[in-house]
């Protein structure tokens, strides 16, 4: 007996699987939060230079002599900043008199400021102006935010090797309490150095506690459900988010927006008592008396009945290959190369338009929220479409449609125009397609390669997919580097050119839906070709027909973010969807 067999016995999603799942979703919201923290928490106010003669200096004009010692130290007109620069007093002062019976200054003199003033209208406090990650330091702040996803890079091997050998529900706490105390350690850093650290940490803790929770659910589940429990965690994960920008609002201090948010990892601690161990993994180990006691409870809650024999239950081997098979074959290779490309892209645009959130103007509040929605509506607009469209269809549509929106940001810029509402506009529907896009690549990039190959494809391109995560910090903070109105575009150009060349590279892929998935490396050489008769051909789209013969769920693949359940007979790999 198959154990998807026996998960069918005892009910699909039965009322115990549908407890478990509901509570495996819940780390989802703790890496959905820590994942976008940064967006808060390294945001950069407006700030100038401190003026050097004035140790109660302050961002907001005091009186008129305030107001005289900016005209005199920075440049500035404080009743018309934009006239001599505002940007000219954020890193350079003035060398020259400061006394209010002066009638000039050196205008033509400056030298680089130590000290800086920051508007308290948005955020009382942040880690960048804690540490004045500013000017010559204002690199830092990217270099944070790769770090963290350098974290999560190595987090994601190193998880999936730990719960193949200690378990899923071991690996579930321990990423939990590094995440917690990780996020609380953070409040207190006192400086880069620490804080660098502990968020690297806090990316390795995120994507484990994840992938251990999901691939815990996913053993559970019936296959006819794995595909839309795999979306349904999507959402959670925007929950996550969504509970981010509501704290961030109504707390404007970032130590302790951390600290409140780390209570989210310290409230599910108690559900050690709730999550069982995953049977399919304790059946796997041998452990068979253990995995015996949970399925019994499972027959229990959905009343159904266990067989009595379960110790023949096992999962179907897995075939054996390796990447280099293909390396002699250029179609393969020539897909992987442009599989790769879009991988990486894809992870830039996603990750690269959320981080830039923050400098689109008006309230970063509001356009996190927004963005926050339309992430959402997009894993839903790849539900609808994929089993519709096919996966090429909509995977080119919505990155090249979410990368034209993305270059559409230098119209403004030349045309002069400083509308809030169509920056906002062109970033959301960038961040639709990325959505759906990022949504999409996953189930398209594991039908297109054979069998034995297939989970070393997957694994190597969600790995080239971290890099591209890597770099967005810095595509996004060019618009803090550049400054000015062509550099707030800069950041979505560079999206945009990304985006649109890699839709057209994934044009010269096949078309994966409604077609019989390779097991061989001929049968990948040829797939493209077949033409199938959909009114007289039985074979259906796999995400959809659930009367397909039981799926087996592939639990070593490590380097992926996402497990792969795989049925040799049925020639189907299907990947839910996991997302930190």
């Amino acid at each position: 007996m198959k154990y998807d067999d026996l998960v069918e016995e005892l009910g699909e999603f039965g009322p115990y699987q549908r407890r478990i799942f509901f509570l495996s979703c819940l780390p989802a919201v703790v890496a959905g939060i820590q994942n976008f923290i940064t967006v808060f928490i390294l945001a950069v106010p407006d700030h100038r230079c401190a003026i050097p003669s004035m140790e109660n200096d302050t961002y907001a004009i005091q009186n008129a002599a305030h107001r005289f010692l900016l005209n005199e130290t920075l440049g500035i007109d404080a009743f018309d900043g934009a006239s001599n620069g505002w940007g000219s007093g954020e890193c350079r002062v003035h060398v020259g008199s400061t006394e209010l019976n002066s009638t000039h200054h050196s205008a033509n003199t400056t030298e680089e400021c130590h000290r800086w003033v920051y508007d308290k209208s948005v955020f009382h406090s942040t880690f960048v102006t804690q540490e004045n990650l500013v000017c010559s330091d204002r690199s830092l702040r990217s270099h944070a935010n790769m770090i963290y996803m350098g974290g999560v890079l190595v987090g994601s091997p190193v998880s999936g090797i730990l719960a193949d050998k200690y378990g899923r529900k071991p690996l579930i706490f321990l990423s939990l309490f590094i995440n917690t105390l990780a996020a609380v350690a953070t409040a207190f850093c006192p400086n880069f150095v620490c804080f660098g650290v502990l968020r690297f940490f806090t990316g390795i803790s995120d994507i484990g506690l994840f992938i251990c929770a999901f691939v815990l659910a996913m053993e559970l589940v019936g296959r006819r459900y794995r595909t839309q429990c795999g979306v349904v965690i999507s959402y959670f994960f925007c929950l996550g988010q969504l509970v981010l920008g509501a704290a961030a609002y109504f707390i404007r201090d970032w130590m302790i927006l951390e600290l409140v948010l780390s209570c989210c990892s310290v409230l599910l601690f108690p559900l050690w008592w709730m999550f069982p161990e995953s049977p399919r993994w304790l059946i796997s180990k041998g452990r068979i008396t253990e995995a015996r006691v949970i399925l019994e409870k499972i027959a229990q809650v959905n009343q159904t009945k266990l067989p009595e024999d379960i110790g023949d239950v096992r999962d179907v081997p897995k075939q054996q290959g390796r990447l280099l098979d293909m390396c002699s074959h250029s179609v393969l290779v020539l897909r992987a190369i442009v599989i790769s490309i879009n991988w990486a892209v894809v992870t830039l645009l996603y990750y690269g338009i959320t981080l830039n959130v923050g400098s689109l103007g008006g309230d970063i509040y509001l356009n996190f929220a927004v963005s926050t929605g339309v992430e959402a509506l997009g894993y839903a607009a790849a539900s609808f479409a994929l089993p519709r469209w096919g996966r090429k269809r909509f995977y080119c549509f919505s990155i090249i449609v979410g990368s034209l929106a993305c270059l559409s940001f230098v119209v403004p810029v030349f045309l002069e125009v400083k509308d809030e509402w169509i920056s906002l506009l062109l970033s959301n529907i960038g961040k639709l397609g990325a959505s759906g896009s990022y949504t999409t690549i996953f189930v398209f990039s594991a039908e297109l390669f054979p069998t034995p190959i297939r989970n070393s494809v997957m694994g190597t391109s969600s790995m080239i997919g971290r890099v591209g995560g890597m770099i967005a910090p810095y595509i996004a903070d060019l618009g803090v580097l550049v400054g000015g109105s062509f550099g707030s575009s800069l950041p979505f150009i560079v999206f945009g050119a990304s985006g649109l060349l890699s839709g057209v590279l994934a044009l010269t892929l096949p078309e994966t839906l409604n077609q019989t998935l390779p097991e061989t490396i001929q049968e990948a050489l040829d797939f493209g070709g077949i033409k199938m008769d959909k009114e007289n051909d039985r074979e259906k789209d796999p995400l959809n027909d659930p009367e397909k013969e039981p799926l087996n769920f592939t639990e070593k693949d490590p380097s992926t973010r996402y497990e792969s359940m795989t049925k040799v007979e049925s020639k189907y790999t299907i990947l839910p969807k996991d997302r930190t």
